[in-house]
């Protein structure tokens, strides 16, 4: 059987999902390559569930090494899935940077609380109010509002396992709470 080519459309859809890196997160290399979780000799399709964008060394220890089960491949593009469609761009970087340096305390400047307001709803981060450097605006009327100008947060237990589960790349909850 002939091998259709990839449609662009699909091709730019991996890499968005995966925000042209590599999808797994202890690599993330930008030099990408688009991977069949399933091999397209078992599948002969291109369907977006099934691909996955890897970097040329990982296509490489998943498709010709082995190093790289399809159990693993499918949790990487499952944690995708709940990563973009649950969090927002700074929560993703978050985790990252908090995968990194383990740190369990962090502070956001304005609108912080705004950034990661998914995470602290998941319980992942916990707004610890400290008090800080606030604006207040007041009206003629009378009413007067505080604005903080930063946010304090700490990572929860469940959020330190969330982000071990992401920097290792073990399957992550989905929008039910559950495993897959």
């Amino acid at each position: 059987m002939t091998r259709d080519s990839l449609p662009a459309a699909l091709k730019r859809a991996i890499l968005v999902e995966a925000g042209h890196r590599c999808a797994i997160p202890t690599c993330r290399t930008t030099t990408t390559e688009i991977a069949h979780i399933v091999p397209w000799a078992e599948v002969h399709e291109h369907k977006f569930e099934n691909l996955i964008a890897l970097c040329p060394n990982c296509h490489t220890r998943f498709d010709q090494k082995g190093e790289i089960d399809r159990k693993s491949m499918r949790m990487y593009k499952h944690n995708l899935g709940v990563l973009n469609n649950r969090y927002g761009e700074t929560e993703r970087r978050l985790f990252a940077a908090l995968a990194r340096s383990k740190e369990r305390l962090f502070v956001l400047g304005v609108a912080g609380d705004l950034a990661v307001a998914n995470a602290v709803q998941d319980g992942l981060f916990e707004d610890k109010k400290v008090e800080g450097i606030g604006f207040d605006v007041q009206s003629s009327e009378g009413w007067k509002k505080s604005f903080p100008l930063t946010f304090t947060f700490w990572v929860t237990d469940a959020g330190v396992d969330f982000v071990r589960r992401y920097a290792e790349g073990l399957d992550l909850p989905g929008d039910d709470g559950a495993e897959r």
